[in-house]
Order: structure tokens, then C-alpha cells, then sequence
């Protein structure tokens, strides 16, 4: 069997070839720069949840959420500094402000959702669910420039089939999985749902982000349909229910964890979070 992939065969061959010609120092910082973009998401998560925290706040969250070991009272001082964009935000930054000046809904999904929701899990791609947008393909692949690989067939073929297409930072190897909605009563509702998630320290305002009961259950539905054998999945479902706690929508989970046929698995994850 096929592993369940995200990324389309000539995408993966780009993102092969990228890092195949990258030498040792680039790859190297690019770590950095990945730690970078989840210190970023993580403090716009956490002003989600507390809108005045301080500096200070965020940083010690932070490291509590890294070094779960230490004990509660453990003294930390000093500010968290605010960093300047990384290179991996600029192309999700590139996608969504292509997304945002064609009028094209959108969503933050995926593991940079469930980070921001639940518990930091680095990762060098960002998933977003867009509403079809027939009729701009052209004018969307235009908008990106050399340094960039997206094919307008494969977004033609994305909207047609209500499947998924990538975009890919050359420069970096930085994927963003881009996936059409489909026309089914979830995602139609996860899309109203969705939230405006602050970005302090960037040139945007803000970025729509699904909600935490939404990638919950996209989470749940993905570890589903890769045959129920990631740990990765399973533990992002986990820590987003174990941070929301108490906040979530139990009923929204509920009913649609049983429309979408994931109703078992979520209350495995009940249990197991609690």
C-alpha cells in the first residue's frame, strides 16, 4: 500500500533536488531557521489564549512546553525577544497574501495549527485549506516569482478534484500543502469557524487559522486514513485536547467526530488526554 501523502510526486522530486544541492551550512542554519517559525507560532498562540501575557509569559510557556520535566516554581528570568520574520514564514506569508488579495478564503491547518492550539511539533511545511477558486489559477501562479515551484496544472487538477497541490520555497525546501475544500457539511463549517490568530513582529495583522475543535478532528480523520500508525497525528490530537481543555466545544466535537466517522478515535483521545 501506497503511504497517504500530501505531497504529489513532482513536488516530492523538487524537494529531493533542493536539498540534494544544498550544502551542510545551509542546511544547518535552515534548523535554526525552522526553530525560528515555531517560537513565532508559538507566541501567537499563546496571545490567542491570553491576550496580555508578557514577554516574559510567553518565553517561560515556552520552555515548560520543551523541558516538560521541570518543576513548576523553577525560576525563570529575563524577556522573550521578539524575532524578526523567518525565511520559512515568508513563504506561507507569500501564499497567504496572494490568497488574501484574490479574495480567496482560507485556513491554517495542519501540524503549525495544532502547535499553535496544543503543543510545539516542528515542521518544515504548512498545510492550508482554501475555498475553490476557479477561474484565478492563472493569476494565483503568476504571483510567484523564480524562486518559487507551483504548477498551474496541478492547481487546475486541485480544483477540478478537490484535492490538494504544493508550493515550495526553493530556496529553503519549505512546502506549503495547499488543500481545496471539499463540498461536504465539515469543511464547509470548519471554514466559518475558522479564527483571525494575531502575528505580532510580522508585516501581517493576522492569519485565519482553523479552530482547535477543527484540527482535532482533521487530525483524527488524517491518523485514520493513514491506517491509525502515527504517532506524530495522534499526539497532536492529544496535546491540543490536553491545552484547550475546558475551552473546547465538547458537543461540536462530538457531533462531528461521528459525521465524519472518527467518533471511536475521539474517545480514545478523550481518555487518554485526561
Amino acid at each position: 500500500m501506497r503511504p497517504l501523502s500530501d505531497t504529489s510526486d513532482d513536488a516530492q522530486k523538487v524537494v529531493d533536488e533542493v536539498y540534494r544541492s544544498m550544502p551542510a551550512w545551509r542546511k544547518w542554519e535552515l534548523l535554526g531557521d525552522l526553530y525560528r517559525l515555531a517560537r513565532e507560532f508559538h507566541a501567537s498562540g499563546f496571545l490567542m489564549r491570553n491576550p496580555l501575557a508578557t514577554s516574559a509569559q510567553i518565553r517561560n510557556d515556552w520552555i515548560f512546553g520543551q523541558v516538560s520535566s521541570l518543576p513548576a516554581s523553577f525560576p525563570f528570568q529575563g524577556d522573550s525577544p521578539v524575532h524578526s520574520p523567518s525565511e520559512s514564514f515568508s513563504a506561507l506569508a507569500a501564499v497567504v497574501e496572494t490568497l488574501d488579495r484574490l479574495i480567496i478564503p482560507y485556513a491554517l491547518g495542519g501540524s503549525l495549527a495544532s502547535s499553535i492550539h496544543g503543543i510545539n511539533r516542528n515542521t518544515a511545511d504548512a498545510d492550508l485549506s482554501v475555498e475553490p477558486f476557479l477561474g484565478k489559477e492563472v493569476e494565483f501562479v503568476k504571483s510567484f516569482g523564480p524562486d518559487y515551484y507551483v504548477s498551474l496544472d496541478a492547481v487546475r487538477n486541485a480544483i477540478r478534484d478537490r484535492s490538494s497541490f504544493n508550493i515550495i520555497l526553493t530556496t529553503t525546501g519549505f512546502k506549503v500543502d495547499v488543500f481545496v475544500r471539499k463540498d461536504r457539511p465539515f469543511e464547509v463549517s470548519m471554514m466559518k469557524r475558522r479564527l483571525a490568530m494575531p502575528l505580532p513582529g510580522t508585516n501581517m495583522r493576522s492569519l485565519f487559522i482553523v479552530s482547535p475543535e477543527d484540527i482535532i478532528l482533521l487530525k483524527l480523520e488524517w491518523y485514520r486514513l493513514g491506517n491509525e500508525i502515527s504517532d506524530r497525528q495522534w499526539n497532536d490530537v492529544l496535546n491540543v485536547l490536553r491545552i484547550q481543555a475546558g475551552r473546547l466545544d465538547e458537543d461540536y466535537l462530538s457531533h462531528w467526530a461521528k459525521e465524519i466517522n472518527v467518533a471511536d478515535l475521539l474517545i480514545k483521545a478523550r481518555a487518554e488526554s485526561s
